[in-house]
Order: C-alpha cells, then sequence, then structure tokens
C-alpha cells in the first residue's frame, strides 16, 4: 500500500505475504536470499586460498577481515565444538566451499553439504570426496527431494544425520520466522541422541554494547550499526523455537572460547541442541562464583573434578566494565570435566560453566525479536519505487519515501 501523507512524504507498507517465508509472493524475502548468495559468490571465486585450499569468507568483523591468529583459533574452535559428540553422518547447512569438511572427513562415514552458491558447491564436487554430496540450495531446503537424495546416498535408506550444522550462516537469515522454520527442520531430521549445531550467532541481548563498540572503533562511524542487515539472535529465543518441535531437547548457550579479543569473542555464540537426549542427569550443584574461594580459576578446576557443577555470575572479561574471566580462562580451567563456559540466559554481560548436555530450555522466557528483512525492506522499497517513478514520470521531483509496517493482506 502507497499513500501520500500530509507533510508530502510518501509511505509505503508492503503486503504481508511479499514477506512471508514461503508465502504465495515472499519477493522481498526471496530477494534478501538472493542478495546474500550473490555476495557469496561473488566472494569465494574473488577469494585466495591458503596452503590447504580453504578460504576464510565470513569470517571477518563489521569492518575489517580477523587477523591470521584469530581464524586459526576460530578453525581450531569450531572444529572442536563439532567433533565434540564424535559424529559420523553430518548435514551442513551453508557449508561453503568445504571448510569444515577439509576438517572433519577423516573422522566420518557421510558428509551432505547444501549452499546456495554454485561456486562453492562445484568445489567440493570437484574434490570427489568419498561419502560426500554437495548440494545447490538453501538452509530452507532441507526436506527438499534433492537433499534428501543426497543423504540417502551417503547414509542410506532412511538414514539421518547425528549432527546437522549451521555455522556462521544464521546472521544472512531474514527473520525469526526463517531460522524457526530451518531449526524446526533440522530437529526433525538429526537421529535420536544427535546434535544441531548453531555457531557464530549475534548476540541480540548485546546489540546496544555492540553498536558503542564498533562506534568507538577508529573505523567505523555511528551509521555502521545502523546499516547492518544481518540477523541479531537473542540466546533465550533458541531455547524457545527448539522447545517448539515435538521432540524432547536439551540446549547449551555456548561462549566463544577463542582467545582473541574481537567481535566474534564479545558479541557471537554458539549453541548445541541436544535431540532426544535420553536419561535425565542428575542435578549441578550450583554455586555463585563469588563464593568461590582463593584462586577462583583453581577452585572451579578442582571442584569441577568433584561432581555434577554449574558455577553462576561469572563477570565476563570482555563485557564487564571493570574486572571479569575470559571465557577462554574458564574453558582451560575445566577442560576434560564435562562442563563448559555458557552465557548468561539471564544477564547478557555474565558467564557460567555448566554441564556440556546442556538443559532444557526456558519456557518463561520473553526473549527480544530482531527483523533483518524489516531493514532491508526499508532501504530496498525506496529503492525500487524511486526506481518506478523515475521511469514513468521523468522530470518529476521525487518525494521522500519510507517504509511503514507491512499490512496485513
Amino acid at each position: 500500500m502507497v499513500r501520500r501523507a500530509p507533510s508530502g512524504v510518501l509511505e509505503v507498507r508492503p503486503a504481508s505475504d511479499a514477506l512471508a517465508f514461503g508465502g504465495a509472493s515472499w519477493a522481498l524475502t526471496g530477494e534478501y536470499l538472493s542478495n546474500w548468495a550473490d555476495l557469496y559468490e561473488w566472494a569465494f571465486k574473488s577469494a585466495e586460498l591458503d596452503a590447504a585450499g580453504s578460504d576464510f569468507i565470513g569470517l571477518t568483523t563489521a569492518t575489517t577481515p580477523l587477523p591470521d591468529k584469530d581464524v586459526r583459533d576460530w578453525i581450531k574452535h569450531t572444529v572442536a565444538l563439532v567433533r565434540e559428540s564424535k559424529p559420523r553422518r553430518v548435514v551442513d547447512l551453508g557449508c561453503g566451499t568445504g571448510l569444515l569438511l577439509r576438517h572433519l572427513h577423516d573422522g566420518i562415514e557421510s558428509y551432505v553439504g547444501i549452499d546456495p552458491t554454485r561456486f562453492a558447491v562445484d568445489r567440493i564436487r570437484e574434490a570427489r570426496l568419498p561419502g560426500v554430496r554437495a548440494v545447490l540450495g538453501g538452509a530452507h531446503d532441507l526436506f527438499s527431494h534433492k537433499v534428501k537424495r543426497a543423504i540417502a546416498e551417503t547414509m542410506g535408506e532412511g538414514g539421518r544425520p547425528d549432527c546437522v550444522v549451521l555455522n556462521n550462516v544464521v546472521q544472512c537469515f531474514p527473520g525469526t520466522e526463517y531460522l524457526a522454520s530451518v531449526l524446526r527442520d533440522a530437529i526433525e531430521l538429526v537421529e535420536s541422541g544427535g546434535r544441531v549445531i548453531l555457531g557464530d550467532l549475534r548476540n541480540l541481548a548485546l546489540a546496544e554494547e555492540y553498536r558503542r563498540w564498533l562506534e568507538a572503533g577508529a573505523d567505523s562511524g555511528p551509521g555502521l550499526f545502523r546499516d547492518e542487515e544481518e540477523l541479531f539472535v537473542d540466546p533465550n529465543l533458541i531455547g524457545l523455537l527448539a522447545a517448539s518441535v515435538d521432540r524432547p531437547v536439551k540446549v547449551s548457550i555456548r561462549a566463544k572460547t577463542m582467545p582473541g579479543d574481537n567481535e566474534f569473542t564479545r558479541f557471537r555464540y554458539d549453541v548445541v541442541i541436544h535431540v532426544d537426549p535420553g536419561q535425565k542427569p542428575p542435578r549441578p550443584v550450583e554455586v555463585p562464583w563469588r563464593k568461590l574461594t582463593g584462586d577462583r580459576l583453581a577452585t572451579l578446576s578442582k571442584l569441577a573434578g568433584e561432581g555434577p557443577l554449574a558455577v553462576t555470575e561469572i563477570p565476563n572479561a570482555r563485557t564487564a566494565s571493570a574486572g571479569g574471566v575470559s571465557s577462554g580462562a574458564l574453558s582451560a580451567a575445566i577442560e576434560g570435566t564435562g562442563l563448559v563456559a555458557t552465557l548468561s540466559l539471564d544477564d547478557p554481560a555474565l558467564l557460567e560453566v555448566r554441564p556440556a548436555g546442556g538443559a532444557e530450555p526456558k519456557l518463561d522466557a520473553e526473549p527480544l525479536e530482531d527483523d533483518s528483512l524489516e531493514r532491508f525492506v526499508a532501504r530496498r522499497l525506496p529503492e525500487l519505487l524511486r526506481s518506478h517513478l523515475a521511469e514513468n514520470f521523468p522530470g518529476v521531483r521525487l518525494p521522500e519515501i519510507v517504509v511503514r509496517k507491512a499490512s496485513v493482506s
């Protein structure tokens, strides 16, 4: 709907089905996804490869690529996260040119990668690795015929993956509805006892802190955050979305534990969803961080070996105003104990230590919700309308165009 306000501003309200995923007319959502695919197609073709034939597309902060050491730490962290459960059959949504595949292949039986870029899919196919298939498609194609066929060819008829990975891709999703649909499919597909892993989610609960951090940077300015068209996700939202699927789940919201101080370690996180996790483990003993005596990290390491434990209210050195401990230091102190460094779901500036098996989702949470598609539409619709007006009414002075919330059709 288009109307001219008394001020002369042209107000545009897109129809809701133009934005809805999978609707009768989801043109704007489709364009949003196509734009990301085109961007990555260009980036993959332009990328320089390292000695192992890997590229590191997507491993950038808002302003600069990650330093080489931080990239190596990111790879080590991500591969360890996936290998934690010793998966044998992996489906990788948004696989790119196979960065994870190259590090996982020797330890798995089968792998199906799905990516919307032809260049990436062709590169994986050209490698001709046994037990590997690459499929051209989006994250929403998990139950498409072509993906089902690839899974059957690599995992056998009726076979299921024991791990579904969405690493460093959720930020390209057009909003919560799309994320919910993809996550539901992933949870429904994975076998009992398997995992769904989401990597590098941008933390909506820390969005304001992220904005201040960006604006304090030498290479950024006040418009950088406003122009973001990537999706931010409240950690509490993941638990609610996972719990909406008709399968038992436990959710572990993991802190990024790499040593570097950058956007990834400050404002991103990982999620491990345990599907049909089986027998309920003993409830951990909860201890606030302030109650640990002496050298707290040493005390934590000692307690971690004595039984189920959860340490709460740990100030995060990267987000606390003063003091605190880094997630990497926590992870080192509890290595090999079955505990992991997690985010607090009550306070985004705090960390916790909890069992790696996760916990049941907080059903009473009231998470924030982001809409990356809305920001895209606010930019894109005026462009389309100006082009249309200029073509049909040459020489006419074009009015200011403002996009309002979608109307219900």
